[in-house]
């Protein structure tokens, strides 16, 4: 029998002393950074409150989704970091609402539920066309499909407005607008493409070029000289038949029922096969505006990606972004979770006995905080205050020998001694259960 053959990497490979991670990606850690630990919480339970079904989404789709997803825009094409495998052509996702509906399609929920609300959170990542450098993000989304009218659309945009509230976010605005359906956005392209071509030399090379493609996108330029010209353009609310503009004031009126405050944007047009009603959540805030998240209805896309043609409006938010407002607006973020009990052992048998204490509190559905280290009480008890656990129970040498539990209230410091067979109702008592 011959010597196994090394792996061809281990060859020829030698690993530096510290593997870093890739440059444009980024680790969440929310053992240390509490404020991711709660945007990922809070955004769970929103979408439990709302009734939005958690659907996990692959990292890695065939790159003709993609490819058919962006074939208006050539940059996004090129933006995809994709590579062969199995023999086919396979890409990172950069975008969670394409795997969304070709999901949605593929699994043809439309046959077996009349109405899908779908919540979806992961990583997506491009690479910079000039650069070459990685881009990731944390997004997430809110989706309803099916059969559905404006009040379940308000609640796809409520629920992320609810959620940023619960940050106590300031400063952050709801832009809104109605770009009609296909046939509405003819119309007022032509227009658009009138007034803009007068004054095509006065447009960054971007829009100029959006003149021969979706004169829509030129609204949505970020250049001050294009949003100054933009400023002067038609706006499209004079070209919604009876019927959009119906929709679009229904919407409007869920908002207000919802106490949802909006603007009214012009400029918010949405992506290319965007339909109907618009949406942007910004922070804007001495000359600064980050882009939270955007949504809008979304049909062609779905026909275009599953081959069916199902109402669809959904909203897609960038976690990285809300992270990066909450700290330059140095927003305190209280933590969503509170441990019931505080667990301080001291020495090896009292650790030992604080496992079956563990389990048997967390078997009465009381959260425990434990820590099985050789930190000293001290600094267990600081750590039971900064994690706002209302009773610490601690167990030395001698309380391990006794069967004895010693119960302290964190927020007063008095403390007593209790056996260990009436400590979980004791415990139960003390959080009024």
């Amino acid at each position: 029998m011959g010597r196994p053959r090394k792996h061809p990497i281990a060859q020829t490979t030698t690993l530096p002393k510290k593997v870093q991670g890739l440059e444009g990606m980024f680790d969440i850690l929310s053992e240390t950074d509490h404020v991711w630990k709660a945007l990922m919480s809070r955004l769970h339970i929103s979408a439990q409150t709302y009734g939005f079904n958690h659907t996990e989404l692959p990292l890695l789709e065939d790159a003709h989704l993609y490819q058919n997803f962006y074939r208006g825009d050539k940059s996004k094409i090129q933006s995809l970091v994709s590579f062969l495998a199995a023999g086919k052509q396979v890409v990172v996702r950069p975008d969670l609402l394409p795997s969304l509906l070709r999901a949605y399609g593929q699994g043809k929920v439309y046959d077996k539920v009349p109405l899908s609300k779908w919540f979806t959170v992961g990583q997506v990542v491009h690479q910079d066309t000039e650069t070459l450098k990685f881009h990731s993000d944390m997004q997430f989304g809110f989706e309803v499909l099916g059969t559905f009218n404006h009040l379940t659309e308000a609640q796809a945009i409520g629920v992320v407005w609810e959620y940023l509230q619960s940050f106590g976010m300031k400063d952050i605005v709801l832009e809104i607008n109605s770009i009609g359906t296909a046939e509405s956005q003819v119309v007022y392209q032509d227009a658009l493409h009138d007034f803009f071509s007068s004054k095509k030399y006065q447009l960054c090379d971007n829009c100029s070029e959006h003149l021969s493609g979706r004169v829509l996108n030129i609204l949505r330029c970020e250049n001050l000289d294009c949003q100054t010209i933009a400023s002067e353009a038609p706006t499209i609310l004079d070209f919604l038949d009876e019927a959009n503009h119906k929709h679009f004031t229904n919407i409007l009126e869920a908002l207000d029922e919802l106490s949802v405050p909006y603007q009214l944007a012009p400029a918010c047009v949405g992506a290319e096969g965007h339909s109907r009603t618009n949406v942007a959540i910004k922070y804007k805030s001495k000359g600064d505006s980050i882009t939270l998240g955007e949504g809008g209805y979304h049909e062609s896309l779905m026909e275009s990606v599953a081959g069916k043609n199902v109402c669809c409006f959904g909203f897609y938010g960038s976690l990285k972004n809300i992270h990066k407002v909450l700290e330059l607006t140095k927003t305190e973020v209280t933590r969503t979770f509170k441990n019931d009990v505080f667990l301080v052992p001291l020495g090896e048998l009292a650790a030992k006995k604080s496992l079956r204490l563990f389990r048997d509190l967390t078997n009465a559905d009381v959260s425990v905080y434990d820590h099985f280290g050789t930190v000293g009480v001290k600094n267990q008890l600081k750590q039971a205050e900064t994690f706002k656990a209302p009773v610490a129970l601690i167990i030395g040498q001698k309380e391990a020998l006794d069967e004895m539990v010693i119960l302290r209230d964190v927020k007063s410091g008095m403390q007593e001694i209790i056996s260990y067979d009436k400590i979980v109702e004791e415990v139960k008592k003390r959080l009024g259960r």
